[in-house]
């Protein structure tokens, strides 16, 4: 764009218009003072004027360019959910509403619906009701997208919200990431093809289906990039203004997940901390500016974050250690990186209990844990020869050491060689991450997410090499045609040819990357039960409600497509247990234990024992009154629902209404429901697969329990 405007300005003033050689009539060797004047003003006019109209040009130029860069990025996207805008709809068709993506309804719907209720959105009781509520700050509720997305959620519901976030945010990280090459290179394709690694990455398509929309809306990467690279090498912003800008970002991605903005923060700190050993008097030339803009930043983001961040660490609700068991293990394998696994588009074990049902993109070992950081053997070597190529560049080697610190710490705190069971490490060996995985906040870390940053600096390491061998290899055309200096349309040749071949280079190395991808993503018919759009609405606003299947996440999405009229006996969310642990790294006690065996989801495991003893009932019936629930709802999604049906006959003491195919019960329990013999439950559901009248299951307890009484 530099030459375009240089070359406009010197066309201007080189040969000025007819007007400017004088009046008309009078010859221009015979002009006056006054004209001369006239003439150097017209000149300085039709100058800036020229200049205008290139940098309007320019300006037009490079918005149609992000126009269609972030078009082509999307229409990728409508793409991979064809089935949602082309040949479903956006508002019911959804991957299925079941495991993650009902969960994720849920997020997208509690922080609108707590701000424009009064409530605040760091605690709900809108989940587990009665047992204390969740802590929202402890879970990935992406507070601040949610907020964006509210409008939709209000006039077309949840599933859309869903869906629009799923097809736009990897377009978003694509393009953000488009912007922060642009920084460092000149060639577009180079820029393009960087975005499409980094928004469409493994990382990003493993994540996607499920509605991970802190791990598919990326921005933060490529613009903290932006960011930190005028910082220490244009100067273009005083540190002061980079300072604020910084801590604009970091509380926009602590709102939208604080996992990623943790592992952003670690490789970036580390990144520039090994850019200074290397380069000790540059670094300390550049102190003031750092500094400053560090303690702006760190100020700001200080005073706006306290809060939030002490709600996380002790506010209510608040976990004790690993939110999830062996959080610090989880890791991915150094082979990851090249190898695609095996049944790459089928789906596995770790995909369907997420709740999705189609091939997904690379996955390795016998577990089938997704290779979030695949980018092939080819694209490796090319890297490899690359950053040896360009050996004197600050940059490339700054960039090389924080995607191998990345992917060191992916492996977690133990790497070994897996056993024959896939579930113990032979010689395990130390992992750097154990260097990290005990302090607050970054202990929350699953290692094997460390493949954003693995990604991200692969992306940018391709964008700056394409960019630099085609720079290379025109050079190397223009001295074999021996081309003189002058003579533009050559070069300009030369430079068309470099760039294609950078650009079929650049092309051929993500080919192994795409083709683990499984397109378009599929997607599942799961209607929402219809007593959840007839009758809930009619309950008063606040009840509770006990949903079976319990396990799980469905119940919450259920809840979600109904505006969260109701609160959720239980729910799936990171909550502490009576120790103030997580649930989920200890095994559930009491009625949750209890319901947790009874008619699970589908998803769940269902070679759990069915509870039928007369001290199972009285447990759950306590619970019900503790937890002052208000109506029971049983669905037939769930395992074996008719001996649900009649596991809570006993419990109320008296037979459920039965609508639009659920069995429900209102009010209270009645102080008991007679006594139960543990061979009752069984013997009035059955293990016929036979059609069952709607309440002869309720009727066969009630008479079994007058009889016992």
């Amino acid at each position: 764009m530099t030459s375009v405007r240089d070359s406009s300005v010197r066309d201007s003033s080189g040969a000025l218009p007819d007007h400017a050689a004088g009046e008309p009539g009078e010859p221009g060797a015979g002009r006056t003072a006054s004209n001369e004047g006239a003439t150097a003003e017209a000149a300085s006019g039709d100058t800036a004027s020229s200049q205008a109209a290139a940098d309007g040009g320019d300006r037009r130029r490079t918005i149609g360019l992000h126009l269609a860069v972030f078009g082509g990025f999307v229409l990728l996207g409508v793409v991979l959910w064809w089935n949602v805008w082309v040949t479903g709809h956006p508002t019911t068709t959804i991957t299925c509403q079941c495991g993650d993506p009902s969960q994720e309804l849920w997020f997208l719907s509690w922080t609108p619906w707590a701000i424009i209720h009064g409530h605040s959105p760091f605690l709900t009781n809108a989940i587990y009701a009665g047992q204390g509520g969740a802590n929202m700050m402890v879970n990935t509720s992406w507070m601040l997208p949610s907020i964006v997305l509210a409008p939709i959620t209000w006039l077309f519901g949840p599933i859309a919200s869903f869906n629009v976030a799923a097809t736009v945010a990897p377009a978003i990280s694509a393009w953000c990431f488009f912007l922060a090459a642009r920084k460092v290179t000149t060639l577009v394709p180079a820029q393009i093809l960087g975005g499409l690694l980094f928004g469409f990455s493994p990382f990003v398509i493993q994540n996607d289906p499920f509605g991970h929309l802190n791990f598919t809306l990326l921005f933060f990467p490529p613009l903290a990039f932006i960011l930190l690279f005028d910082l220490v090498v244009t100067h273009r912003r005083s540190p002061v203004r980079t300072g604020v800008w910084l801590a604009a970002l970091v509380v926009a991605e602590f709102f939208t997940s604080t996992e990623l903005l943790a592992i952003c923060i670690l490789i970036l700190v580390l990144a520039l901390v090994v850019a200074a050993a290397t380069a000790p008097s540059q670094a300390w030339a550049l102190r003031a500016r750092i500094g400053t803009a560090a303690a702006i930043a760190t100020g700001i983001t200080l005073a706006v974050l306290a809060f939030p961040a002490w709600f996380i660490l002790a506010g209510p609700r608040h976990i004790r250690g690993f939110p999830w068991a062996n959080s610090p293990d989880l890791g991915t394998t150094p082979s990851a990186i090249v190898n695609a696994g095996v049944g790459v588009h089928a789906s596995s074990l770790f995909d369907t209990i997420g709740g999705y049902f189609g091939g997904v993109g690379p996955n390795s070992g016998p577990l089938h844990l997704p290779s979030l950081d695949y980018v092939g053997t080819a694209l490796v070597v090319f890297l490899v020869v690359s950053a040896f190529t360009w050996y004197r560049s600050r940059l490339v080697w700054t960039i090389v050491a924080g995607t191998i610190i990345a992917w060191l710490f992916s492996f977690g705190t133990t790497l070994g060689t897996e056993g024959s069971t896939a579930s113990t490490l032979v010689h395990p060996w130390w992992a750097p991450w154990r260097l990290f995985a005990h302090i607050p906040l970054v202990s929350d870390i699953l290692p094997i997410r460390f493949g954003v940053m693995v990604i991200f600096g692969v992306a940018m390491l391709l964008a700056i090499s394409l960019d630099r061998w085609c720079a290379l290899v025109g050079s190397a055309l223009d001295r074999r045609r021996g081309t003189a200096e002058g003579n533009s349309s050559v070069r300009r040749r030369s430079r068309i040819i470099a760039a294609t071949i950078s650009t079929v280079v650049g092309i051929a190395l993500l080919v192994p990357v795409a083709s683990t991808t499984s397109v378009p993503f599929t997607v599942n018919s799961s209607p929402l039960p219809a007593w959840f759009t007839e009758d809930a609405p009619r309950l008063a606003a606040g009840t509770i409600v006990l949903v079976v299947p319990f396990e799980g996440q469905r119940a919450e999405g259920w809840q979600a497509q109904t505006g969260l009229h109701f609160a959720l006996a239980g729910g799936f969310a990171v909550v502490p247990d009576p120790n103030g642990h997580s649930a989920f790294t200890s095994h559930p006690t009491g009625a949750v234990a209890v319901l947790d065996r009874l008619s699970a989801d589908p998803l769940a495991d269902t070679t759990k024992p069915l509870p039928a003893t007369a001290a199972e009932v009285a447990t759950v019936r306590r619970a019900v009154v503790r937890w002052n629930v208000g109506a029971t709802v049983v669905t037939d999604v769930g395992v074996q629902p008719q001996f649900s049906v009649g596991f809570f006959t006993a419990v109320y003491g008296r037979a459920p209404t039965y609508r639009h195919g659920v069995w429900v019960w209102t009010g209270s329990p009645g102080r008991s429901g007679g006594p139960i013999s543990a061979s009752t439950l069984p013997s009035c559901s059955g293990s016929s697969t036979a059609p069952i009248a709607p309440l002869a299951v309720a009727e066969c307890v009630l008479r079994a329990t007058l009889t016992i009484s």
